[in-house]
């Protein structure tokens, strides 16, 4: 039985502009893509016609910032969005308790406007005095924990970056039942947002996977050292371990800098708050690179100020090889000179297209306030990028995002806020075209067993033209239920994915 899908507006991820047109697939691959709707008669016993004439149809999307573990750790346990306030809210956790006693308790989904007050620690520690509980709140804002919590994980309630909540996650990555369940429920996120591969940061080594052996994702871990530091005579042997279906080691990531928003991002004006960013030691961060570069190691360096995107760009461009595909991601304050270096030595930009999102509104954005004497236009100029032909790619950091191309289009392509009317310097837009393929780039066209094993720079997100719709091909693709390029910004806000499929099989339904 062969398949074929129509419409009139077809994103083949090469490119090009959307056309209209069929896709005709048998199993698993692709067996044509034609403009046009000339594809024959119909034999209903051995064709199936699928008519999704107004619908964008594009590549499945690569997502190529999660954090898996991190998403767990806001939506693990027990959920507490029906809890009216904290004492019911407890009945709820000494239940559980009662049932498993020794077990750490975690929870989730508590609302602290509802409830009128943030939740005392006491209450939680007359649960349990040795058993730790802990419980974030549905914004992901604040925890509410018991002081054996506090003691066992090292963090308090309004800590709230992963880093300092590293000992917790690391707790719940070795509870593979846990993991397992997790997973279920992330992956069926993603797929109902198109989004088929990823590229996962996890902390210290890759085992959080090992457990998870049905994905339906394909999955490239990345390391984050940040209990302990790197061990580079482990490193390099990830590249030939094996890790299960779909799953592949990808390389390495290194923070460079902090967040500009407050003040602890590397830039080269100055603060307006008066703020002085931490010293950063660009020798140490370049002598890790050159010794994971010698040993086919590919590098992801996390920078958000222009200082330090353009110190990235320098030092990556001084240790390339054909065996890696280094990157640059978050990159809110990249420059003309950043890119042009990128370019010149194939290094990826990863950007998140959503992140104009985190404002309400140009009154309450913080970029043209932060530093002094700018108005903000450096930060998200997509065309220092696009204009020398950078490679990009789009992720989320999920949870902060879940994968979403109508609102990438409303942030990064037409530089709309929630509210207003007001356009974030239109002139630096992404075009349309480039944020779609922005979203495939990161994928690729070949089956996942023909992936597996290879080592780490055979294939790396940016490193080909991505995810394709062409003849050959693996049929892997997601149906809007509109075409968004053409959809109003209201229409945007509404759009939302029909259906995902992965080896011609259909994985999500609307």
């Amino acid at each position: 039985m062969k398949t074929i899908i129509r419409s009139r507006h077809i994103f083949d991820g090469t490119g090009a502009d959307p056309f209209q047109g069929f896709i005709e697939f048998r199993g698993p691959f692709i067996a044509r893509v034609e403009h046009g709707w000339d594809y024959g008669p119909i034999d209903d016993s051995h064709t199936k016609l699928i008519q999704h004439d107004d619908h964008l149809i594009m590549p499945g999307l690569h997502d190529n910032h999660v954090f898996f573990s991190g998403w767990m750790a806001a939506n693990a346990g027990i959920d507490l969005s029906k809890a009216k306030n904290a004492d019911e809210a407890v009945d709820v956790i000494a239940a559980r308790l009662e049932a498993n006693p020794h077990h750490p308790v975690y929870a989730h989904g508590w609302n602290r406007e509802a409830w009128g007050a943030d939740p005392e620690r006491e209450l939680l520690d007359a649960v349990s005095a040795t058993v730790p509980i802990t419980a974030i709140d549905d914004a992901r804002s604040r925890y509410w924990m018991n002081n054996a919590a506090v003691e066992r994980y090292g963090f308090t309630e309004t800590q709230l970056s992963a880093e300092t909540r590293v000992r917790l996650i690391r707790e719940m990555c070795h509870d593979s039942e846990l993991v397992r369940s997790s997973w279920r429920q992330f992956e069926q996120l993603l797929l109902s947002r198109g989004v088929v591969s990823c590229k996962d940061i996890v902390f210290d080594d890759c085992d959080v996977h090992l457990p998870i052996r049905d994905k339906q994702l394909d999955v490239t871990m990345t390391i984050e050292p940040v209990a302990h530091r790197l061990d580079t005579t482990v490193i390099p042997r990830y590249r030939y371990r094996s890790f299960g279906p779909r799953t592949r080691f990808g390389g390495v990531k290194i923070m460079v800098d902090g967040v500009v928003a407050d003040g602890t991002g590397d830039i080269r004006g100055t603060y307006a708050n008066g703020a002085k960013p931490a010293h950063i030691d660009y020798d140490a961060i370049e002598a890790e690179v050159a010794y994971l570069s010698e040993h086919g190691i590919s590098c992801c360096l996390t920078a958000e100020g222009d200082k330090a995107i353009e110190r990235s760009a320098e030092l990556l461009a001084r240790h390339m090889n054909p065996q890696v595909r280094h990157s640059i991601s978050d990159m809110e304050m990249v420059t003309d000179h950043a890119a042009q270096v990128m370019a010149q030595a194939g290094i990826t930009a990863e950007i998140y297209p959503q992140i104009l999102g985190l404002n309400p509104s140009l009154t309450d954005a913080y970029m043209p306030t932060t530093i002094t004497g700018e108005d903000g236009q450096a930060f998200f100029h997509y065309t220092h990028l696009t204009d020398n032909n950078v490679a990009i790619t789009s992720g989320t950091d999920c949870p902060l995002f879940v994968a979403s191309v109508p609102e990438s289009l409303l942030r990064a392509s037409r530089r709309r806020f929630d509210s207003g009317t007001e356009r974030w310097f239109p002139e630096y837009a992404m075009s349309q075209n480039a944020l779609l393929h922005s979203w495939t780039r990161g994928g690729s066209s070949e089956p996942s067993e023909t992936l597996q094993g290879k080592p780490s720079g055979a294939f790396l997100p940016g490193s080909g033209e991505g995810r394709v719709l062409r003849r050959g091909s693996i049929a892997t693709f997601v149906i809007f239920d509109r075409d968004l390029i053409s959809a109003s910004d209201d229409e945007l806000r509404e759009a939302k994915v029909l259906e995902t499929y992965i080896d011609g099989r259909s994985a999500y339904q609307a």
